[in-house]
């Protein structure tokens, strides 16, 4: 039996030529892609590697050190009474928008010099 050639008419063979060529553009960007997120994975997962492998080095650092230090028994810190209990920090008022600079500064100077006459 002879090989038969077949023949199909094309209504738009330009037309056709350009999405096939598009399609194939486009097929090959997605290829690229594709590559690209392969190489990221890849690092990303190399990079994971590396992390897990320098924080078991960190583990076995830590160990070491703590089997040098000395062993001190833990004191454990004493509630402290209402009285004896730190003061709230002030919270600034609000600012009105139209003063200038060298006000803020000579206020921002006042507190300092308020919070250094406390320390005293």
């Amino acid at each position: 039996m002879e090989d038969e050639l077949f023949f199909v008419g094309l209504r738009d063979p330009i037309e056709m030529r350009k999405e096939l060529l598009t399609s194939s553009k486009n097929l090959i960007d997605s290829l690229r892609r594709y590559e690209a997120y392969t190489t990221v994975k890849d690092e990303k997962q190399q990079r994971i590697l590396e992390l897990k492998r320098v924080f078991d080095e960190l583990l076995v650092l830590n160990r070491k050190l703590r089997g040098k230090l000395p062993r001190t028994p833990l004191k454990i810190p004493t509630v402290m009474k209402a009285e004896e209990k730190r003061p709230a920090p002030k919270i600034p008022k609000a600012k009105p928008a139209a003063q200038n600079k060298i006000d803020v500064l000579e206020e921002e100077l006042a507190r300092i010099e308020e919070r250094l006459g406390g320390l005293e």
